[in-house]
């Protein structure tokens, strides 16, 4: 296969020390959005990412004040005739609990065997500092081939509230004809993926409640109803041991995937589970008439995250707790309501419930699933970008993980969408000493700038 433009190439490896100092720099910003103690590093990073936006030569570039974290906008129009692109991603990151667990500081890059280890390294500040750079260095070399415009929130990883609202109330000054969603991922360092759909989300935190206070387990146990094990009850009830959720209803809307579709995983199907039984290090469950790239891309799925409740310390302290809580998420696939599909749970839940105790399920957050069209012009555009880029053949997948606002952008919009991105599942996203492969970030900072030309390419814009 033959690049879309040879100097691409050129082009980026000129400002190779520049793009790694911006994403440094950026990693060592603990924006943790989830945590409020952080608020002052978010504010930083989104600081941060606006002089990146400025540096690039893009124009209007501008913070939104929110009811939240801060939106990032910037944007550069002067493509007549040319479709408008709208780019996607995020600042903020996760929290880097547990600590323990990280071989190095996670807010201190450090670069070993080609990789960079840090909070966000794979989720999201390599995407981010790779579409910004990416639309820079073809500004450097005098224009860009499309119109753009950047929406950058710092919220994903906490609920993404602010972003919604604002789009869904500003349609006409973020009309684009496409969006890239710039926080995907890759299949390997040398096979290149495009994923048209990913799992939306109900996540919830499910309440118990007993006694009216904490009582001695000696003198009460055996009579008062203990919440934990109410909600083990309640979690066992859920789920059966092989993985079948067991909430009536959930999945008579599950749509199988196509023919084609099919056809496409199959020959991802051994890399697929190669890789997740070397991720997850220990044997795969799950319904063994579905393979586990069914079980992760087609299929709604229900974890535990946590429980609280009762004594946590070290030591000993034998109390019957008064309340529990555990938090819980169903990851949903394309069809299926997240409103629905909660209300499904919730009365699945006062069922399950024993006696003695009372239950609430509290919405914690609701994300709708995102499916694309993989024929669409931009959508092919992509492809012939990565392929260029890559020189083999793009592999079409779906995501088991949720970006809700994908949806949103698409509906609202009305626009292709795209979601691309360069880091791997065993870069450890949201997992202690999270990593990306530099090689394959720099390839993602090319890939980003073909696909703007093979955006170009599209006849027509608004």
């Amino acid at each position: 296969m033959t690049a879309i433009r040879d100097d691409i190439h050129t082009v980026i490896e000129g400002r190779h020390d520049a793009i790694l100092a911006d994403f440094q720099a950026l990693l060592r910003i603990p924006s943790i959005s989830a945590l409020p103690a952080h608020d002052p590093d978010t504010l930083r990073a989104a600081d941060y990412v606006l002089g990146m936006l400025r540096a690039a030569k893009l124009e209007h570039v501008r913070l939104i004040e929110t009811t939240g974290k801060p939106l990032l906008y910037a944007d550069w129009l002067h493509a007549p005739g040319k479709p408008t692109v709208l780019l996607y991603a995020h600042y903020d990151v996760q929290p880097v609990d547990p600590r323990s667990e990280w071989d190095s500081d996670p807010f201190d890059p450090i670069i070993q065997d080609d990789y960079i280890i840090a909070r966000g390294a794979c989720d999201d500040k390599n995407n981010l500092t790779a579409i910004i750079h990416a639309a820079g260095a073809l500004l450097a070399e005098g224009s860009l081939p499309v119109n753009v415009r950047f929406l950058i929130e710092g919220e994903e990883e906490s609920g993404g509230e602010v972003i919604e609202e604002y789009v869904q109330s500003h349609p006409k000054e973020l009309a684009s004809d496409i969006v890239v969603i710039a926080d995907g991922g890759i299949a390997g360092h040398d096979q290149p993926q495009l994923e048209y759909g990913c799992r939306g989300m109900v996540y919830v935190e499910i309440l118990a409640r007993g006694p009216k206070r904490d009582l001695h387990s000696g003198t009460y146990g055996g009579n008062a109803p203990n919440p934990l094990f109410a909600l083990a009850t309640i979690i066992a009830g859920l789920k059966k041991p092989d993985g079948t959720i067991t909430i009536p209803g959930l999945s008579k809307t599950v749509r199988p995937p196509s023919e084609m579709e099919w056809a496409n995983w199959r020959k991802q199907i051994p890399r697929f589970e190669e890789d997740m039984q070397a991720d997850t290090g220990t044997a795969l469950i799950g319904d063994p008439a579905q393979p586990p790239i069914m079980r992760a891309w087609a299929q709604p799925t229900m974890e535990v995250h946590g429980f609280v409740g009762g004594f946590q310390d070290d030591g000993s302290k034998t109390v019957i707790p008064a309340e529990a809580k555990v938090k819980v998420s169903l990851r949903l696939v394309p069809d299926q309501d997240p409103a629905k599909m909660l209300k499904l749970l919730q009365k699945r839940v006062a069922k399950l419930t024993p006696p003695g105790i009372t239950s609430e399920v509290v919405n914690l957050g609701l994300g709708m699933p995102f499916f694309t069209d993989p024929t669409s012009p931009a959508f092919t555009a992509s492809v012939r970008a990565l392929e260029a880029e890559f020189d083999k053949e793009v592999w079409l997948s779906r995501a088991g993980g949720s970006v809700p606002i994908a949806t949103t952008l698409q509906t609202v919009l009305k626009a292709d969408t795209v979601m691309v991105g360069f880091g791997l599942e065993s870069d450890g996203a949201h997992s202690p000493n999270e990593h990306t492969h530099l090689p394959t970030f720099f390839r993602g900072v090319r890939s980003f700038a073909r696909m703007l030309r093979a955006f170009g390419e599209i006849d027509g814009g608004r």
